[in-house]
């Protein structure tokens, strides 16, 4: 006597191969164009009290990041010194000591630049920034480390 799992089953079909493999393939191909990686400077910035500075971060490969979420934190105490969704620049969650004093560079956003500026830049300032990016699929970060002299 046999067993009875192990005849009687019947294999998958040419064509149902073929579709089990087209949807394998499109799942994966969604899935490699929702990953989203971002990339700093790899190195610590310095700015001087007083001055402006610019915090490098982008998307790469390089692909447009207008429809995405960016949010700028402070890595010490995960509060938000910027954030950006959809075309708008969301001031109701940042920070105090950063009002009026940061702006996301909208002109390289089609490019996949999500740079910070931080106008005139305070000792307090001091410290490692976290850029993060999210849509509805992912998720990435990278930290830039300033450095305030002056």
């Amino acid at each position: 006597m046999g067993l009875p799992w192990c005849c009687g089953r019947p294999s998958l079909t040419g064509h149902a191969r073929g579709l089990l493999t087209s949807l394998v393939t499109l799942l994966l191909l969604r899935l490699g164009s929702a990953q989203l990686r971002v990339e700093g400077p790899g190195h610590p910035l310095t700015a001087t009290v007083g001055q402006d500075v610019v915090l490098p971060c982008h998307l790469s490969p390089r692909k447009d990041a207008g429809t995405l979420d960016i949010r700028w934190i402070r890595d010490d105490i995960s509060e938000t010194v910027h954030h950006y969704r959809n075309g708008e620049d969301l001031y109701r969650e940042q920070m105090g000591a950063y009002a009026g004093r940061t702006e996301l560079a909208r002109d390289g956003l089609s490019a996949g630049s999500l740079d910070l500026r931080i106008t005139r830049v305070r000792s307090s300032d001091y410290g490692q920034y976290v850029c993060t990016v999210k849509n509805a699929d992912a998720y990435d970060e990278t930290m830039v480390e300033l450095v305030v002299s002056g």
